[in-house]
């Protein structure tokens, strides 16, 4: 059994969280004069969201897919769930291929530490809404 009942979840919860990060200070001086717009394609549920730094924009399903990236990132939806709580260590997720990274990788790289200070925001979202079955332990 899969963390989200569909992709609308994935879209609320996950690509919130980008939605919170593309408007995040450290994330748009991180990713100033950068081309960096990533298209997160997400399994069980089957999900995309492409999130554009530049443009502090998030879209999701058929408009994502429509969008042009220079980053490429597949994981499942669960291990995306993991990952927003620090539940996922990102670099060993990519030596396993949980997670697969493509195209201009370095700056997208160079963001995963600032994603901690979002960890306690998804978590307390969760929270919020009444998804305590989607905290990981």
């Amino acid at each position: 059994m899969t963390a989200f009942k569909d992709a609308d979840e994935v879209y609320e919860y996950i690509g919130g969280m980008f939605d919170t990060a593309t408007k995040t200070p450290a994330f748009i001086e991180a990713t100033e004069g950068t081309s960096l717009v990533i298209l997160i394609k997400q399994t069980n549920p089957d999900a995309a969201i492409l999130v554009d730094f530049p443009g502090q924009s998030v879209k999701t399903g058929d408009e994502a897919l429509a969008g042009k990236s220079t980053v490429q990132l597949r994981m499942s939806s669960d291990n995306a769930n993991k990952f927003w709580q620090g539940k996922l260590n990102f670099t060993l997720a990519m030596a396993q291929r949980k997670v697969k990274l493509d195209g201009k990788r370095s700056v997208a790289l160079k963001l995963l530490p600032l994603t901690e200070g979002l960890f306690d925001t998804y978590k307390q979202r969760l929270k919020d809404t009444g998804r305590d079955d989607l905290l990981v332990g």
